[in-house]
C-alpha cells in the first residue's frame, strides 16, 4: 500500500489490526468511476461522436490483431474531468470532454495511434514503435495542444510495451493503473505506470477482500522496483492476513530492512509474532515501532496488551492510559485499561474506565459484566450492578462467566432464588461456580427453615 503521511495511522488499523501505509480510494476527482461497462453519463462525450474511435474490447481486439508484432508500444490513457456542478449548463452546451478529446486527437502527432473509449470519460491512444521516454514526450505535445483552462481536466497515465512479463494487451491496463496513480497528483499531471501504480492497484484489491489479487500486483510491482519497502510490507499485510506467519515475517524484515526508520513494517512484524504468542519477542518489536514514533494507537495498545499477557500491569498501565489518549473512541483500550487498572487494586479508577468503554460500545457485555460485578464487590449500586450483568447475559446468554457475575447480584439483593438458577446455569455453560451453588442451597434452606 502506498506510503501516506504518518498521521494517516496514528489511529487507525486494517480488520486484522496490521498497519499498512494505505492508499485513500476516496479522492474525488468529480467523475464516478467506471470500468468502460456502465451507461454514458449524459453529459459525456461518447464513441458515437467520433466515428472512427473504437470501444474498449475492439480496441483490445485491434492491439491483439494489429500490433502484434510490434517491438514496442505506448499506451496513454486520457481522464477528462467533468465539469463542477457549479459551472452552469451553458458554459458547456456540448458533452463535457468533446472539445479537448477533439484537440488531442486532431494533433498531427495522435493522429498515428489507435483511440478507444475505455470508461466515463476515459479514453487511451496506442502507439507503436515508441518507448516510455518517447510516450512522456507524446503526453506533454498532447497537453500543450490544449489551452490552460482545459490543463485543469485532464490527466494522463502511460504505459508500454516491453514492460516485465506484461502482453502487449496488458499495456492498456497498465496505462489505466498509471492513470488512477495520477489521480493522487490531480488534472494537469503526467503519470508513467511504475511499482508505485501496483501498490496503489493492489491496495485497491486488498479493500474489496481480493488478497491474491492483490499479492499478485505486489510481486509484479517487486520485478519492476525490489528496493521499494511498501511494496514489500504491503506483501507481509496479504501473507498475515492470510496466516502464512513466515512468509509475512519475512517480507516485513525485507521492509524493515530498506526503510530502517519506518514504523509500519517493525509494528507488523512485531504484531505477527503476536498472533504466534512470541510475545517477548513481539514486545521487543512493538517497543521500537514506539521509539521510532511514540504513542500510535496500535502500537501502544499492543504494548500494553502484551505486558498484561505477560502479568505486567504495572508496566501496561502507562502504554494502555496513552492508548486511550491516541484514541479516546476506543472501547476495547478502555476496557484493557478497566483491566489493568483493578488488577493494580484501583477500583475507582477501574470503574471509570469501564464506563467509558461501555459509552463508546453499549452492547461490550464483558465490561457490563465486569462492571457490574465491580459495583457488586463494592456493596453499592447493587439495583445498577444487576441491569448491568442482566444486560450481558442478554447479549451473550452462553457465557457462563457473565451467568455467575449476575448470580453475586442476585445474592447480594438476598434473591436466592434468583441467584441460585444462574450459579447453576453458569455451572451448566462451563464456569466453576459449584462452591457458590452449595453455599447458595444451604442459604435457602436455612431461610426456609426459619
Amino acid at each position: 500500500m502506498s506510503k501516506n503521511a504518518p498521521d494517516l495511522f496514528h489511529n487507525r488499523s486494517t480488520t486484522q489490526e496490521f498497519l499498512v501505509s494505505h492508499t485513500d480510494d476516496t479522492i474525488d476527482d468529480g467523475t464516478p468511476q467506471d470500468p468502460g461497462t456502465g451507461h454514458d453519463s449524459p453529459l459525456a462525450a461518447s464513441s458515437d461522436d467520433f466515428g472512427d474511435m473504437l470501444d474498449r474490447r475492439r480496441l483490445e481486439a485491434a492491439i491483439d490483431d494489429q500490433l502484434t508484432g510490434a517491438l514496442n508500444l505506448c499506451v496513454l490513457a486520457i481522464h477528462i474531468v467533468p465539469p463542477s456542478t457549479t459551472e452552469s449548463v451553458n458554459e458547456h452546451p456540448t458533452p463535457f470532454g468533446t472539445d479537448i478529446l477533439q484537440a488531442l486527437i486532431n494533433h498531427q502527432h495522435a493522429q498515428n495511434g489507435i483511440w478507444g473509449r475505455i470508461g466515463q470519460g476515459r479514453y487511451a491512444c496506442v502507439f507503436t514503435d515508441l518507448t516510455v521516454v518517447d510516450g512522456r514526450h507524446m503526453a506533454e505535445t498532447l497537453m500543450e495542444a490544449v489551452d490552460d483552462a482545459d490543463k485543469k481536466r485532464l490527466t494522463i497515465g502511460l504505459a508500454a510495451y516491453p514492460t516485465i512479463n506484461y502482453s502487449r494487451r496488458q499495456t492498456l491496463d497498465n496505462a489505466e493503473k498509471a492513470l488512477d496513480h495520477g489521480a493522487f497528483f490531480g488534472p494537469g499531471t503526467i503519470t508513467p505506470f511504475d511499482a508505485v501504480s501496483l501498490n496503489i492497484s493492489g491496495d485497491r484489491r486488498y479493500q474489496t477482500g481480493d488478497i491474491d489479487g492483490a499479492i499478485a500486483e505486489f510481486k509484479k510491482g517487486l520485478l519492476i522496483d525490489p528496493t521499494n519497502a511498501n511494496l514489500h510490507n504491503s506483501l507481509g499485510v496479504c501473507y498475515g492476513v492470510q496466516q502464512q506467519y513466515d512468509t509475512a515475517l519475512a517480507a516485513f524484515e525485507n521492509a524493515d530492512w530498506l526503510s530502517p526508520d519506518d514504523v509500519m513494517a517493525i509494528y507488523n512484524k512485531g504484531y505477527v509474532l503476536m498472533l504466534m504468542d512470541e510475545n517477548e519477542q513481539a514486545l521487543a518489536c512493538l517497543l521500537e515501532a514506539n521509539r521510532r514514533e511514540p504513542d500510535i494507537f496500535e502500537v501502544v495498545f499492543h504494548i500494553g496488551q502484551i505486558h498484561m499477557q505477560l502479568d505486567r500491569a504495572d508496566r501496561a498501565r502507562v502504554y494502555l492510559e496513552a492508548a486511550t489518549r491516541a484514541n479516546n473512541r476506543s472501547g476495547p483500550a478502555f476496557r484493557n485499561l478497566g483491566t489493568c487498572l483493578n488488577k493494580l487494586g484501583m477500583t475507582k479508577e477501574a470503574i471509570q474506565a469501564y464506563k467509558s468503554a461501555i459509552k463508546m460500545n453499549p452492547a461490550d457485555a464483558q465490561s457490563l459484566a465486569t462492571l457490574g460485578g465491580l459495583y457488586t464487590n463494592r456493596g453499592e449500586s447493587l439495583d445498577v450492578a444487576m441491569v448491568l450483568c442482566e444486560q450481558s447475559v442478554h447479549l451473550e446468554p452462553q457465557n457462563g462467566f457473565f451467568r455467575h457475575q449476575l448470580a453475586m447480584v442476585y445474592l447480594n439483593q438476598e434473591k436466592l432464588a434468583d441467584a441460585l438458577a444462574s450459579f447453576e446455569t453458569a455451572v451448566q455453560l462451563g464456569h466453576d461456580s459449584h462452591h457458590q451453588v452449595a453455599e447458595t442451597r444451604n442459604r435457602l434452606l436455612a431461610a426456609k427453615a426459619s
